[in-house]
């Protein structure tokens, strides 16, 4: 097997050990393997489904945790609480590319079913994240208290802050082992069970932090509901993924797998770092600039904006690897092809769910928490509407560069959008406060985004012009929405029935665009019949769930007219 230096496999027409067939020259046709391939095609919305609700029970625990926190701990402990969130995302972020890279070499050694090596990288990437866990614990214990003297801490709230910093180092490790279990079941394509997983771990989670923290429990109750969460997925997962790998000698990878894994890890930190600084250090700023109150009103409004942002990313690992087998299979042309008909899709189908949540967002915070937030809604609403673009323009443009060997494009722009980020955010903070700082976050993405696709222009990316129609359509329904949900705004009534009122408005605008964008082709039925959807005995026991997975992926997944 050759590998090109940015982790592409080509492989050669030759028998693998552990292979049950052989696998053809990238480029080539009509291997054994591809053809199995393609017919595993069938099921893909019901992947992106699947995949979709496994993401989907975290964001409803902390939704359903949020107003419960903030009543309970009050808005200064409840910012506190967010900040050490923050810090431990900083932390899993600076996990030398590695969750990336399990997903892509589990998924290697699981198509030469090869399971002593995922045995082997399961057992060496836990080793490392404990021994990341131990050092960031031994840096929390003996710098903590500096650590909090740098934000704008309520004195009474320091010990609790305190507290909660030294115990990043624990909670790193368990976070970074859940994912590498995810990872795993992943790879494997076990999207259905990891869906359970998730439920369960989120369940627990939800159920543990208010069962203690009612009982008079702090930020220690909160740390063991963390924990309860990621070791639930960790056990839970490990006995679903078994199958997948075994433990033989010697348990940790050797030279050669090593040099393998961090060459494709390096640089999946780098551009992971840059991302995370370009989007995720908002509240870092607000801490150091502001009130730490604020760190929990713009938590609110970013934990609103991503939850909708996160709806369209679903669909990027099958789209990726539909991406990538087309270059494989057809080289770049065909690539450059396949783009210009899911790109257009793409765009379409974001620009317009995009403008229905940036419309709807600001009112379901106001419907989830009452009328105290507007600094949040105000977050969520700018938050939102730079997220629509950026994903919009980017999704598919990263799906084709990845595929196609040239992620350095991807790291260029992303570099981009860090740099206006971080030079618009500072100052805006200073004379705008919070919204300044979303603001910048906003136009940052956007800057990245048009610099992107300047990038990709050479390889003549171009989607078709969405249709006048379509934007008539898109400017109605969020008129629609904006007059719907005004006059249940103007009661004040908030809680969970009124959050789930305030879903009618936007979903009704979704189904309308998703009927505009059927008239032109139904996604479904096409997606069906092209994909291969067959009448096997595993399609039949799985009919049901996957006409869930097929609604509650029709909008977001672009597929072939």
């Amino acid at each position: 097997m050759a590998r090109d230096r940015y982790g592409l496999q080509r492989w050669r027409a030759v028998r693998q050990p552990g292979t049950e067939c052989s696998r053809v020259e990238e480029g080539g046709n009509g291997s054994s393997i591809t053809r199995g391939r393609v017919a595993q095609r069938a099921p893909l919305l019901t992947r992106i489904g699947y995949s979709g609700v496994s993401q989907l029970f975290p964001l409803l625990a902390t939704f359903i945790l949020t107003p419960f926190l903030i009543a309970r701990l009050g808005l200064d402990r409840f910012g506190i609480w967010s900040l050490a969130l923050v810090l431990l995302a900083t932390l899993t972020a600076l996990d030398g590319g590695m969750i990336p890279s399990l997903a892509r070499f589990f998924a290697l050694y699981g198509a030469r079913h090869d399971r002593a090596s995922a045995g082997r990288l399961l057992v060496g990437s836990s080793a490392l994240f404990l021994l990341l866990g131990v050092l960031a614990g031994v840096i929390a214990l003996l710098l903590g208290s500096q650590i909090i003297g740098l934000a704008s801490i309520p004195r009474p709230f320091q010990h609790d802050a305190v507290q909660a910093i030294r115990f990043l180092g624990p909670l790193l490790a368990l976070a970074l082992i859940s994912d590498g279990v995810t990872a795993l079941l992943q790879a494997n394509q076990r999207f259905a069970p990891l869906a359970a997983v998730s439920a369960c771990s989120a369940v627990g989670y939800v159920v543990t932090a208010m069962v203690l923290v009612a009982g008079g429990g702090g930020f220690g109750a909160l740390i063991a509901a963390l924990s309860v969460r990621y070791g639930v997925v960790i056990v839970i997962g490990l006995f679903i993924g078994g199958r997948h790998m075994r433990l033989s000698r010697p348990v940790m990878p050797d030279v050669a797998m090593r040099r393998d894994i961090w060459s494709f890890a390096l640089p999946m930190q780098i551009s992971g770092v840059v991302t995370f600084v370009a989007g995720e250090t908002d509240a870092l700023v607000i801490a150091l600039l502001l009130p730490v109150r604020y760190v929990g009103l713009y938590s609110v409004g970013y934990q609103a904006a991503v939850a909708l942002r996160s709806l369209p990313t679903y669909a990027f690992p099958p789209l990726l690897t539909r991406m990538t087998e087309v270059f494989a299979t057809r080289g770049r042309d065909g690539a450059v092809a396949e783009f210009r008909v899911l790109g257009s899709q793409w765009l379409q189908a974001v620009l317009g769910y995009g403008a229905v949540a940036t419309a709807a967002v600001g009112f379901g915070v106001r419907a989830w928490l009452g009328n105290g937030f507007a600094v949040s809604e105000l977050v969520a609403v700018v938050l939102m509407a730079g997220f629509t673009l950026h994903v919009g323009i980017t999704g598919m443009r990263t799906c084709f560069v990845r595929a196609v060997g040239r992620p350095g494009l991807e790291t260029r722009y992303s570099v981009v959008a860090m740099i206006i980020n971080v030079v618009l955010t500072v100052p805006l903070a200073l004379f705008f406060g919070v919204t300044g700082v979303v603001v910048g976050t906003a136009v940052g993405l956007t800057g990245g985004s048009l610099y992107f696709v300047r990038l990709c222009g050479s390889a003549k990316l171009r989607e078709r012009t969405p249709r006048p129609g379509f934007a008539l359509v898109v400017l109605l329904v969020v008129a629609l929405t904006i007059i719907s949900e005004v006059p249940l705004a103007a009661t004040g009534w908030h809680g969970l029935l009124p959050l789930l009122l305030a879903c009618v408005p936007p979903l009704t605008a979704l189904a309308l665009i998703a009927n505009h964008l059927r008239s032109e082709g139904d996604p479904g039925l096409s997606t069906s019949r092209r994909m291969g959807d067959g009448h096997s005995k595993a399609d039949r026991l799985h009919v049901a769930g996957r006409r869930v997975c097929f609604a509650a992926a029709r909008l977001i997944t672009p597929v072939r007219e």
